[in-house]
């Protein structure tokens, strides 16, 4: 039996059970009783190429970042109602204060102690679920990045978090990460800030290390802005990235905007600063459903390569042969679409359109911390399961991935061959 077969009679056995609604419309609540599906353990040997779309500050094991702030007594938690400088719930080392402990913070284990539920009730506060679909999705789900930033960013928990994500994500079969990062303001344990162009030199420290195993694992990163900032405030950015990439070359590779599509400002208002712009644009671009975002055109009109999300761009024939045309990738990341609201039934998301029109697409996983998923297992199994896809199909978006880089294309076969003889 080859892997075409194997793998669709199992498919077939999770669309024939009691999961089949589920897996449509919540994966998320599915994956506990997939994760012990034989469908599922096929998925998670497989080669995995590279992972081109993920948010590092919202990439690391939750449960193992929420061990390290459980078991610091130095870790402090924000019980008070939110304020414009805090979220309720945040965690910081107290190492981020710059003089006393600010009221309302109370130290983790005294908290802990006092409530017994504590731990669960952070957990909510840091992950997303079905349940947070609303009106506010977005400033609830941007509120989860800044309850985890002071424990992210203190330097020594962000060393054991990231060896453990490189090694992890080793682990899981990949290649390398492409990793998005807005500069952040790492601490040491005495309370130093580091400089900017430190964040770079330390992930690059984690990666050699972690490659003492795993030698092919390579970390790149592309330094994000904001959408919504006045344009004005972008063309220093944009020189800022420009140093990046010629003191990391092949490192820091590309310069994106993030934030929700559907609010504030277009790529349009920032077309005329964008379009000069001395470094690679990689760009977030439809992450929407509504006809009139047209984000991806604008992108496309930049002449970038590579497109994070791109899900409305069935909304334009002309620019969906276009983006066939000019090969143009688009970084696809069916389960944060699904929790996010956009796509209640996987089944009709629009990547897998994409995918059989022969688009160049690549399967993502976006920010797997805040939606306790894998790093890309669970996305290639829900575009597996819900879009009728082959495994031919699967491959060829881990493919897309490796574009440029034929050394690690002949590693993926060799490890896809092998895939395939073990079965």
């Amino acid at each position: 039996m080859n892997i075409e077969q194997r793998a669709a009679g199992l498919r077939q056995e999770i669309l024939a059970s009691d999961l089949r609604e589920r897996v449509c419309f919540d994966f998320q609540k599915a994956l506990p009783q997939l994760r012990g599906t034989s469908l599922y353990k096929l998925f998670s040997r497989m080669p995995k190429g590279r992972l081109m779309h993920a948010h590092i500050e919202a990439t690391f094991d939750a449960h193992y970042a929420l061990s390290l702030a459980f078991g610091c007594p130095e870790v402090y938690v924000f019980l008070k109602p939110e304020t414009d400088g805090y979220r309720y719930l945040q965690l910081a080392h107290k190492a981020w204060f710059s003089g006393p402990v600010p009221e309302g913070w109370t130290p983790l284990p005294e908290a802990m102690a006092a409530d017994p539920l504590l731990k669960e009730k952070i957990f909510a506060a840091v992950t997303s679920n079905i349940e947070n679909i609303d009106a506010d999705i977005w400033p609830k789900f941007e509120a989860i990045f800044d309850r985890y930033k002071a424990i992210n960013n203190y330097k020594p928990f962000f060393v054991k978090l990231y060896t453990r994500v490189f090694t992890q994500m080793a682990e899981e079969g990949l290649l390398g990460v492409d990793f998005r990062y807005i500069s952040q303001d790492q601490f040491d344990a005495d309370g130093r800030q580091l400089e900017r162009d430190e964040y770079v030199d330390l992930v690059k420290q984690i990666e050699s290390e972690v490659q003492k195993t795993y030698p092919y694992f390579k970390v790149r990163l592309i330094y994000c802005y904001y959408k919504g900032v006045p344009a004005e405030t972008v063309p220093d950015r944009l020189e800022y990235a420009r140093h990046l990439v010629e003191k990391y070359p092949g490192t820091v590779i590309a310069y994106d905007m993030v934030g929700e599509e559907d609010c504030g400002k277009d790529l349009g208002y920032y077309a005329q600063v964008l379009k000069d712009a001395p470094v690679p644009i990689i760009m977030h671009a439809g992450e929407s459903i509504d006809p009139e975002n047209r984000n991806v055109e604008y992108a496309m009109d930049l002449g970038i390569s590579r497109v994070g999300h791109g899900m409305n761009l069935y909304n334009f024939p002309t620019q969906v042969q276009r983006a066939k045309e000019k090969h143009l990738m688009l970084e696809v990341c069916p389960l944060s679409n699904q929790l996010l609201g956009y796509v209640p039934d996987l089944r009709k998301h629009p990547a897998a359109g994409y995918i059989k029109n022969g688009l160049n697409v690549t399967i993502n996983s976006d920010d797997c911390a805040i939606f306790d998923t894998a790093y890309i297992t669970d996305d290639l199994l829900a575009a597996y399961l819900c879009w009728d896809l082959s495994m031919a199909d699967i491959k060829r978006c881990l493919l897309n991935s490796l574009e440029g880089d034929p050394a690690l294309i002949a590693l993926f076969e060799s490890q896809w061959a092998a895939f395939e003889n073990s079965l």
